[in-house]
């Protein structure tokens, strides 16, 4: 919970418009987190979270777990799809026989061998465990000498999925999270929090989790993503930046070296941060041109 006072972002934005910095963006790619060397390969999802235990979820929301594990597998399913080295399929969906404190634990080695060569699969992808529940926070709007608090309310679903191959070893351990704005409340009181009911909230779980499941799949992929990075502006950096700008590199590097030389210390600082973005920037470049 956390409380924003909505007044305050009109000075976040003064300030950052008026510092004298720029922004460059630059493009890294990331490797995947999940490697698999030898293609294809067969991945069977047994889910061992037992939902229809009252010990794990109440009776009336067992309807939204279901629906939350039923939608993981078919967004794990559709993106699995898309690549022909890789077959995905649902082994089982509720195994009842893992007790409370094996949730968190890694599964036997034996076990694992036997549910991939049951299920004649090169992969064992386990839901050890589900979390759906609100949080909130506090937005207090003002409009002249009045107020008024609005409780926004989010919905989270927490996947927490092991990845092993069939000998037992364990490859990769993942809590997926999606949240998203549920409903907003105006505040009635302070101390009194009427929260959603997550029997209800079905839909909103369907498809935060199937975009759990999409997300989880990017983990065997490689990814480019756009990064900024700040860069000091101003007077004695006006030529430096403009080669940045046309991404000259070499012409910027030789620049800021000599600033970075400055007796100025605060210049020299700051030509010495915008030589290491201009360095990142340029090995990144060669990288993606390689």
């Amino acid at each position: 919970m956390k409380t924003i006072n909505s007044f305050i972002f009109p000075m976040i934005i003064l300030l950052s418009m008026s510092a004298c910095s720029s922004i460059l963006f630059v493009q890294k790619t990331y490797n995947p987190e999940i490697n698999l060397e030898k293609k294809p390969y067969k991945i069977v999802l047994v889910n061992l979270f037992d939902y229809t235990s009252p010990a794990y979820v109440k009776e009336k929301q067992q309807t939204s777990y279901n629906a939350g594990i039923k939608n993981l597998a078919d967004g794990l399913s559709s993106s699995f799809s898309k690549d022909a080295s890789l077959s995905f399929f649902v082994g089982d969906t509720l195994k009842k026989d893992v007790m409370p404190g094996q949730l968190t634990s890694f599964l036997p080695r034996d076990t694992i061998h036997a549910i991939c060569e049951r299920q004649k699969s090169d992969m064992l992808l386990s839901l050890d465990s589900l979390n759906i529940f609100f949080d909130w926070e506090t937005e207090v709007n003002y409009s002249g000498d009045s107020k008024e608090k609005v409780k926004n309310f989010y919905l989270y679903t927490r996947f927490y999925l092991s990845f092993y191959s069939a000998t037992g070893d364990l490859i990769n351990r993942s809590m997926m999270e999606k949240h998203s704005l549920y409903k907003s409340r105006v505040a009635l009181s302070a101390l009194i929090t009427i929260k959603p009911s997550i029997a209800n909230a079905v839909e909103a779980i369907k498809s935060l989790s199937f975009q759990a499941g999409q997300d989880y799949v990017r983990k065997f992929y490689s990814k480019t993503v756009q990064e900024s990075r700040t860069v000091y502006a101003g007077k004695v950096f006006k030529e430096s930046n403009l080669y940045i700008k046309l991404r000259n590199w070499d012409k910027a590097t030789e620049l800021l070296e000599q600033l970075a030389k400055s007796s100025d210390q605060n210049i020299a600082m700051k030509a010495r941060h915008n030589l290491s973005v201009v360095k990142e920037a340029a090995a990144l470049e060669s990288n993606d041109t390689n």
